[in-house]
């Protein structure tokens, strides 16, 4: 394998990327964000709070991700599947050198698959990789440091009602979240990130878009979930190698 498709090959791994979520992505109009009256900003951060407390209800949605910093892009689509284990396809154009490459990745439930290029594809077994960060934590998080991170709410295109909120977070609550970015952040010593996350009224995270910086460097990450439907099994490319017998 070429020195370039290695080094493509390690970002592909933290392309399992992570991000936080699980929601509806996309234009949505603003319902007085941050302007609501005392009252009810504390019964709608009290009804948020019952929704993140509520069991996670499986489902399927549609994923695009985001990410850059000074040496790092990546853009992609795909789709997700969170359950009792996460799966998911994606298909990103990366830079991390000189040309950009085209990486797909399929995982399931205890292997992940990756195409450099439209080349071979290369089986790895899962190591508990996290698709979708827990954004739960990452919320209660944000309204425990300061209750005035809940900005108000939003009404979502796609149909309902969604609640951002928006502050800093240490780094080490951010991992999963961070993906390709994960290394870079840390070997710059980012003390902590600006979060924003945009969670619907059935507990699932819309969006989640990070801000990391420190010095002149600089990384931002997106990932958002849309078109929301029922669980659905990820089987692997079918012009993978299976695996071999145990």
């Amino acid at each position: 394998m070429s020195k370039r498709a290695v080094g493509a090959a390690a970002v592909a791994a933290g392309v399992v990327l992570a991000a936080v979520l699980t929601g509806c992505s996309g234009v949505r109009s603003a319902l007085g964000a941050g302007s609501a009256a005392p009252d009810h900003r504390a019964q709608e951060i009290e009804k948020l709070r019952a929704v993140l407390a509520e069991p996670a209800e499986p489902f399927s949605a549609s994923l695009s991700v985001k990410s850059s910093d000074d040496r790092t892009s990546v853009e992609g689509q795909g789709t997700v599947t969170v359950s009792d284990v996460q799966t998911g396809a994606t298909g990103e154009w990366m830079i991390a050198g000189s040309a950009p490459v085209l990486v797909y990745t399929t995982t399931t439930r205890d292997a992940v698959y990756t195409q450099l290029d439209g080349g071979k594809w290369r089986r790895e077994t899962r190591q508990g990789q996290a698709l979708v960060a827990d954004h739960r934590q990452l919320a209660l998080a944000l309204l425990a440091a300061d209750p005035a991170s809940y900005r108000g709410p939003e009404q979502l295109r796609s149909g309902g009602t969604a609640y951002r909120l928006n502050g800093p977070l240490p780094v080490d609550r951010l991992s999963d979240a961070l993906g390709v970015l994960r290394q870079r952040v840390a070997d710059q010593q980012v003390p902590q990130c600006t979060t924003d996350l945009l969670v619907d009224d059935r507990g699932r995270l819309s969006e989640l878009s990070l801000t990391c910086e420190a010095g002149t460097y600089r990384a931002v990450t997106y990932l958002g979930l849309d078109g929301y439907g029922p669980p659905r099994e990820v089987p692997p490319p079918p012009d993978a190698d299976p695996p071999a017998p145990s």
